[in-house]
């Protein structure tokens, strides 16, 4: 059966909110509190939009045969799901979900479960969920569901738009927070030489080659020492770097919206900044804890 773009559109806009409820109800259980999930601040999960889209695209040719409605339909969202991850995780420096610690997982964007279970919503939607959204949506007056799909169209894209803004705005802080590591990593690499020279492993393997070092270098265990000393102090200037940026950010009118952000994905990871993107969850739950505090000693 050929289907409209206008009805194309509709199954895509309603499995997003279908995956919306989906997760949301999935991951507040499991967070013990309400979570709002998702990329995207509104009721809609454009993965399970696309996935279904996908799915539906290549399985509805043969809707009837269950198993390779099964393994069709888990292979193409299993791609869908692996380059739509990768493809966020390269733009934003973040992963909104992470397949790392599961088994069979490929760099933690896919995994074995998550395929299976595509599979299985791919029996479910195909044989037997998608028939009733079918049959309301061609039986609705094209004029009503073109505008009923505009009117998605233009409050989707205007959400999509904001939560970009939202995750660029964290992977531009993420980036700053990072530069303070950088700066500090280059700092310890001039140390670590010296550690290996003046380490306790070379005294033990030869007194008189740690006497002929001391010769060479002449003042090398004062400058070691003094490397350490500094050391220290510049860790203690880096942390203090590092607060002054995030209270910064705080101040600045992205902040809400970044915490927002990560508020809906609780599961979100960063490989590429992840001292950074620890150091910004941290301020962040300090806030939250301090928040939580001043409420109690108000009751």
């Amino acid at each position: 059966m050929r289907y409209t773009f206008a009805a194309w559109l509709f199954f895509f806009y309603f499995y997003c909110f279908l995956g919306w409820i989906w997760e949301t109800c999935y991951v507040s259980v499991l967070q013990g509190k309400w979570v709002n999930r998702g990329f995207m601040r509104g009721p809609f999960l454009p993965i399970y939009g696309s996935g279904a889209v996908v799915v539906l695209i290549f399985t509805l040719p043969f809707r009837t045969a269950a198993f390779k409605v099964f393994f069709v339909g888990m292979v193409s969202a299993t791609v869908l799901e692996y380059f739509t991850g990768a493809a966020m995780e390269r733009l934003f420096h973040v992963r909104y979900w992470d397949y790392s610690s599961q088994p069979l997982n490929l760099n933690g964007h896919i995994c074995a479960l998550s395929s299976l279970a595509w599979g299985a919503f791919s029996v479910l939607l195909t044989l037997y969920g998608h028939s009733p959204v079918e049959r309301f949506v061609l039986g609705m007056n094209t004029n009503i569901l073109e505008g009923l799909v505009f009117a998605l169209t233009a409050y989707i894209s205007v959400d999509m738009a904001m939560s970009v803004r939202e995750a660029l705005d964290l992977k531009a802080l993420l980036i700053s927070l990072e530069e303070n590591n950088e700066e500090f990593r280059h700092f310890y690499k001039r140390f670590e030489v010296l550690t290996a020279f003046y380490g306790g492993s070379l005294r033990e393997k030869s007194e008189a080659g740690l006497r002929k070092i001391n010769s060479a270098l002449g003042t090398g265990r004062e400058l070691y020492d003094k490397l350490g000393e500094n050391g220290r102090r510049y860790k203690d200037t880096s942390k203090t770097a590092l607060l002054e940026k995030l209270e910064k950010a705080k101040r600045g009118r992205e902040y809400t919206g970044m915490r927002a952000l990560l508020r809906r994905n609780p599961n979100a990871v960063s490989k590429m900044h992840a001292h950074a993107f620890g150091e910004f969850l941290a301020f962040t739950q300090q806030e939250d804890n301090e928040a939580d505090t001043g409420s109690d000693r108000a009751q």
